[in-house]
């Protein structure tokens, strides 16, 4: 039981890391390219499945039990995207000030 809660807090630290490499897709996809934004969906969902596929099967190669790996896997993606999707909506929202301020110089 310990040694399940302990491989659940691993994998969870590790979906962190998942989480992170999503969050900086989107940063760097909205920042250089914003129309091509709701395309990186389908990139950042393409990581967290096979991310959790991959969770799965290592389960299955080791003593883990495999609900508890999976929830600390999909435990470590999601809470850390609350703060993420903030920083997303912070950085969208400067960027289209930024731009209203451009277009405002050029018609001003």
């Amino acid at each position: 039981m310990i040694s399940n809660i302990i491989g659940a807090v691993v994998v969870a630290v590790v979906g962190v890391g998942v989480a992170f490499v999503n969050y900086l897709i989107s940063k760097t996809v909205l920042a250089k390219i914003p129309d091509k934004y709701s395309a990186t969906t389908v990139l950042r969902q393409i990581v967290q499945i096979a991310f959790l596929v991959i969770v799965y099967f290592i389960s299955k190669k080791t003593n883990y039990d495999p609900m508890y790996l999976l929830v600390g896997a999909v435990l470590g993606i999601t809470v850390p995207m609350f703060i993420f999707t903030k920083k997303l909506l912070t950085l969208n929202e400067t960027l289209r000030s930024k731009e209203k301020r451009k277009e405002e110089e050029v018609d001003g």
